[in-house]
């Protein structure tokens, strides 16, 4: 059964997916299942195309990538890229910000989700964690407009389970 924190992030997702059409890259795919048994692939219904992606082969993954360092994708290939706890195990997530915003076309949409009450998990590669100001200015470094940031099961005041961030990457 599905936590309440996941319910309603993929609730939130849904919500922002429905829009969403051209091209998407789901970066940190692993299986792409949602946890409530649907693949996240079926939340971009009007995309023209959705390809996943994680650091080691992966059984059904399209690509082998490293977000830190992505030269096997030109710049502004994707119309919106979906990254959903990676940055937490990235250790330079600031190479990882920027490498997202050179693939990422101008006036695509960015979704980011990122943990904030989580317990450790695949350790030793779990670094990070995010405030809603720190994603505010995560964001804006690296060329976007935060177009919304929900805190997810905010059932602990002040200390929400993770953070959805819907952005949308600015022509600089």
């Amino acid at each position: 059964m599905a936590s309440a924190a996941r319910i309603e992030s993929n609730r939130w997702l849904a919500a922002h997916t429905a829009a969403i059409t051209g091209t998407v890259l789901s970066i940190g795919s692993m299986d792409d299942k949602d946890g409530e048994g649907r693949l996240y692939r079926q939340y971009f219904g009007s995309a023209t195309s959705y390809t996943t992606s994680e650091h080691i082969p992966y059984p059904g993954c399209d690509l082998v990538i490293d977000v830190r360092h992505m030269p096997q994708i030109a710049e502004a290939t994707y119309d919106c890229v979906f990254c959903s706890g990676v940055l937490e195990h990235v250790d330079d997530y600031e190479a990882g910000m920027r490498e997202i915003a050179r693939i990422l076309k101008p006036g695509g949409t960015l979704l980011l989700g990122l943990p904030f009450r989580q317990a450790l998990h695949l350790a030793p590669t779990d670094y990070w964690r995010f405030t809603e100001f720190g994603i505010r200015v995560l964001l804006d470094r690296h060329g976007y407009r935060a177009d919304d940031i929900a805190p997810i099961d905010t059932s602990v005041p002040d200390f929400p389970a993770t953070y959805w961030s819907r952005a949308t990457k600015l022509s600089r």
